[in-house]
């Protein structure tokens, strides 16, 4: 699997590593396609109320990402959060959040938090009934500043009801400064 890392200084010294499954045939396990745009929409009572973009346009060594957003959210408050995964080949954006859902049975999205107090509950599920991550529930508790790690992990013929995040290969991981303000 096509794997590239990128280091970049928020708030403190952050890896990104990209990669993921190509859109074509979501049976096919060889295909690949790298990720290098997520994007999380943010929505209370069905109004989007934020949207927080990572990107890395040139992929692999080169130029660090032309865009990390800090996600700022309010304190307690409970929100819906959507995660879009993409490829930039030049202007053109191809969205692989379709492939990723076909593929759920194989893979699984975690998000963890640290030093901001969050509740994070993922809602969607795959075919299995297994959890995805590409949706959930965020609970804001009191102000502060921390980091978000996001991780999607592949895990073709492993994945199961309460895995840990460290179970497969590791598609996409990456740490996004997170403000509740």
């Amino acid at each position: 699997m096509k794997r590239f890392t990128l280091y970049i200084s928020v708030l403190a010294f952050t890896s990104i590593n990209f990669s993921c499954q190509k859109a074509s045939d979501p049976q096919d396990e060889n295909e690949h396609e790298a990720i290098n745009k997520i994007e999380f929409s943010f929505m209370q009572a069905g109004v989007v109320t934020g949207n927080f973009i990572v990107e890395d346009p040139d992929g692999d060594g080169g130029n660090p990402p032309s865009r990390i957003d800090t996600i700022r959210l309010q304190p307690g408050q409970t929100y819906t959060m959507n995660i879009k995964i993409k490829n930039l080949v030049g202007t053109t954006e191809n969205d692989l959040t379709p492939e990723v859902v076909a593929q759920g049975t194989a893979h699984e999205i975690f998000l963890t938090a640290s030093g901001v107090p969050l509740n994070i509950n993922r809602t969607d599920k795959d075919a299995k009934g297994y959890p995805l991550g590409l949706a959930s529930s965020w609970t804001t508790g009191p102000a502060g500043i921390g980091m978000l790690l996001v991780k999607l992990q592949h895990k073709p013929d492993v994945k199961g009801p309460a895995d840990p995040p460290t179970l497969g290969a590791t598609d996409l991981q990456l740490n996004v400064p997170i403000k509740v303000q």
